[in-house]
This record gives C-alpha cells, structure tokens and sequence, in this order.
C-alpha cells in the first residue's frame, strides 16, 4: 500500500540520524513550543496528590468554566471526562447511533472515527471557496431516518475548515428539526487566530463538545480529554447519562489526566500566544511564496495545517518520498483524507528556520519534471 511505503520511509529518515526537515510533526514540545520544564513538571506532579471526587468536581468546574468563555452554558454535571478525543467520539456515536442510526462525517478530514467501529458512516464534503467551509447541499443530501449525528471538526484537520456563525446557525436549525445530534471535535479550537464560536453556543439542539488537555494546552502526551453534553435538557439528559455509565466502567487510571484542568487550563494563554504567533508567521511565509508564484496554490483554513494544492499528474506517493530524500518530510494528501491526487498537508508548527528551509527545497522538487504514478 502507498500509505505503508511512506511511514515506512519516514520512520526510516527519522530513525537515520540526519538531519530532517521535518513538516510532519505536531508536537509542540519538539517545536521549540514547550512550557517551561519546571511550571510543567510542578503541574503534572500534581497527578500524584490529587484524586477523588472533589478533584473531578473541581475539573469539571473548570472545563465547564473554559466553554463559558466559549459562549456554551454547559453545566459541570454535563461534563465526561474520558482517555482522549478519539475515545470520546467513539463512545457519543455508540451511544447516539446504537446498531440501526448512522453519523455524517466530512472528507476530507483524518479519520475522526478509529478503523472498525461498529458506527456507520455516511460522508458530505467539505468545500474550498476562498476558504474551506462545509458544504451545505452535500450535508443535507446525506441526511437520512437512520441519521443520529452530523460529526464537524471545529477547526478540522487537517483542512482547518472553521464554523462561521451562519454555518454553526444552518447546523442548529437542521440538527433541531430532524432531532440530529451536533458532535464537534474541538480540540484546536483555541489556535484559531480569528474569532471561532463553538457548538457548545448552540443551545437548541442536541449538541457534543470534545476536546482535550492535549490540543488546548498543546501536551499530545497527556491522556486527558472530556466530552461536554449540550442543548436542551430533555435530549441532553439521557445521552449525558449514558455517557457517564460507560466512563465510569474505565479505570480511574485512564481518566487521571482530566484533574490537571484547573491548573492546566488556566496557565493556557501563555502557550497559546506563542503557537498562535508561530502558526501566524508561517502562514505568511506560505503566502509570501505563493505571491512569488511557487508552484502550489495555498488553501486557506485555520489549525496546525496548511494543504497545497499541486500538479495532480504526479503521484502524492512519489513526490513525498523524493521529498524525503531530499531531506524534507510532508504528508501526502490521502493521509488526510484527500479522495484524489494533487495535496500536499504541511505543519505550521515547525520552527521558523525548519519551516523556511523546507519550503525552498518543496519549491524545487515541484519545479522538477515528474511523471504520473497512481495510488495503489
């Protein structure tokens, strides 16, 4: 498969001990984006001294306090903490759709639901206009009796398709009159630069707010993610309950990580300053470029991503593992959940100095005669 031959070439330049110029990673920590050693350490020291009751009490205060500012009304008892976002969209769609309902998810995106869940999945696209939106004939296309959840990544990934408020409007009202629930993955809400509103604003409908510590606070380590339920209390009661009954079977072990969202979530706006100026700066040195006529045309969205659109008679498979051989790693555009040929998907996060050196040696090698290889 195409997919087994690139991880498998970049866990080998990785492994290799060159250097790389890695547009791959995500991590902030390996960015030069870290929290300073000894404020994270005294944190996270924290996880052997707290525990009990009134820890998650205090945790889901907090959270339920940090979508406050995100204009929801969500109250603390509505709040689930689980292992991780993943996790998180796995038990809501279990329990939403049961075996006979069906989730819409978009594409392209990563995939928001793990390989072999029992859900059924039904897909509407996402759209590039000037930006990357939702497209709305799609969605109502796709919507069906058996539909029990519209899923949305707020912003997406690796689009960074973001809600406007008409968007997050139109999605209200349909969800509300078909009784659909609204399921966002928010965890890199707060990386936006421009003014996102969440679906935890929304309040007519049934709506599911996932997040974690580990995009909030950008800690990809830390296993520590919540689903917040919201709308009205008679759709939003019994999914809540639900929910509750199949996190409280986990160990407390696995939901440990979520009694650190006082301290975490209210240290946050320092990290998140720094990432928001790192993503700025490398969007701009991406739009430089595109000014000077490289050759890629650059699609706008929010996120840690950015994806280039180029010349689709060369295999994603191919270019990215000359890439490689030049020393820069990017992700082929199916990774990202991209049906055809013709994307690339960059990290803003990287380092300035890595960011700039990679993109000159992309500039090249798309300048460089190639010839078309299909995925396989």
């Amino acid at each position: 498969m195409a997919s087994t031959r690139f991880a498998a070439a970049l866990g080998e330049a990785r492994g290799s001990g060159r250097v790389l110029l890695d547009l791959t990673e995500s991590d902030p920590a390996r960015c030069g984006l870290g929290w300073e050693r000894e404020e994270l350490d005294g944190i996270l020291g924290r996880r052997r001294s707290v525990a009990g009751a009134v820890a998650l009490s205090e945790a889901c205060e907090a959270i339920a306090g940090y979508l406050a500012g995100h204009g929801g009304s969500i109250t603390p008892d509505r709040v689930v903490p689980v292992p991780s976002p993943k996790e998180a969209l796995r038990l809501v769609l279990d329990a939403l759709c049961g075996r006979d309902g069906e989730a819409l998810v978009p594409v392209p995106s990563r995939p928001l639901v793990e390989a072999g869940s029992p859900v059924r999945l039904r897909r509407y696209q996402l759209v590039f206009d000037e930006r990357w939106r939702l497209d709305r004939r799609s969605i109502q296309r796709a919507v069906s009796p058996s539909t029990r959840a519209i899923v949305v990544g707020n912003p997406a990934d690796p689009t960074g398709a973001q809600l406007s408020r008409e968007e997050l409007g139109f999605l209200e009202h349909l969800c509300d009159t078909r009784n659909i629930a609204l399921v966002a993955d928010e965890s890199f809400l707060d990386s936006s630069i421009e003014p996102v509103p969440s679906t935890a604003a929304a309040g007519r409908c049934l709506t599911v707010h996932v997040s974690s510590l580990g995009g909030v606070c950008g800690l990809p380590q830390l296993d520590a993610a919540w689903a917040a339920v919201g709308g009205p209390e008679a759709r939003a009661s019994p999914l809540r309950s639900r929910l509750a009954v199949t996190a409280g079977a986990m160990s407390p072990e696995a939901t440990a990580g979520v009694l650190l969202a006082p301290a975490l979530l209210g240290r946050r706006e320092s990290f998140l300053s720094r990432l928001r100026t790192r993503l700025t700066r490398n969007r701009s040195a991406l739009a430089s470029a595109s000014l000077r006529e490289a050759p890629w045309t650059m699609q706008w969205g929010g996120g840690w991503w950015a994806v280039l659109q180029v010349n689709p008679d060369q295999s994603e498979d191919d270019l990215c593992l000359a890439l490689l051989e030049e020393g820069v790693a990017v992700e082929p555009g199916y990774l990202g959940g991209f049906p055809r040929e013709g994307y690339l998907v960059l990290s803003l996060v990287a380092a300035p100095e890595v960011f700039d050196a990679a993109l000159g040696r992309i500039e090249a090698q798309l300048r460089r005669p190639a010839s078309r290889s299909a995925r396989t």
